[in-house]
């Protein structure tokens, strides 16, 4: 990983979006798409990055790092508002620990390691999200992730369908929750879905009942799917040995 990869992941090279009344927290996500034959070596470096920020106790650069079953690493970090985005502090915090050379080779760790890397915004849509302060837990580290790619003239509707899936799990009481994510800066336009659990088995069981109680939901299914661009799912696991503060950043994620 360059230093230009650590500035990417803190600062803003395109111009600020406007950004809907309704949302709720904002997140920064650095994504890194890491070579299948290089994950013990990544990891290594993501541990000990994480590590030098712990040992000098990095103020306001906390990150929750997520690994998801397509080895691709996510390490999400709030934001109070778009003007945030130029300001870049775990770089100026390694900068301090370990000076401009120690910083570099820190960063060298990583080369190789992954084939791709971007950065993007996400914003937390309080309004369309179900049943989520359980997703605090302790030891709830399962993720599932559903990507909604929504066709660039349909964004108005896909909200309005979001918000009858809530208005459908609100009447059936579905105990099990999940969060709306919509994309902001450096996205297509996307509504993420995103559900927790201890593990996988504890998830998908929870799923079954959710879809019996749910019962018959093709239409709305059908309509959810007329306005979806493309589809991906995703299962994934927070990574508290990966992250820098990660208290700090879940109970927003």
């Amino acid at each position: 990983m360059s230093i230009l990869c650590c500035l990417l992941f803190f600062m803003c090279l395109t111009p600020i979006q406007a950004q809907e009344a309704d949302e709720g927290q904002k997140f920064i996500v650095h994504e890194d798409m890491v070579k299948p034959s290089k994950i013990a070596e990544y990891e290594t470096a993501s541990k000990a990055f994480s590590e030098v920020l712990k040992e000098h106790g990095a103020v306001g650069a906390e990150y929750l790092a997520v690994s998801l079953d397509d080895m691709r690493y996510l390490y999400v970090s709030p934001i109070d508002n778009m003007a945030a985005l130029d300001s870049r502090p775990v770089f100026e915090a390694l900068n301090e620990a370990l000076g401009e050379e120690g910083t570099k080779a820190l960063m060298s760790k990583f080369d190789g390691t992954y084939d791709t890397h971007r950065d993007y915004v996400l914003n937390l849509s309080n309004e369309l999200s179900y049943n989520s302060g359980e997703i605090v837990e302790e030891g709830v580290y399962f993720r599932h992730f559903d990507y909604h790619f929504v066709y660039a003239d349909k964004e108005t509707e896909a909200k309005a369908i979001s918000k009858e899936w809530k208005e459908l799990y609100t009447s059936k009481n579905i105990p099990q929750g999940y969060r709306i994510y919509t994309g902001g800066l450096g996205t297509e336009p996307l509504i993420m879905v995103v559900q927790w659990a201890k593990s996988a088995e504890e998830f998908y069981a929870q799923q079954a009942k959710t879809q019996e109680a749910l019962g018959d939901i093709k239409d709305l299914m059908d309509r959810t799917m007329a306005i979806t661009r493309k589809f991906e799912s995703y299962d994934g696991r927070i990574r508290p040995d990966l992250s820098y503060q990660p208290e700090a950043v879940m109970a927003g994620n």
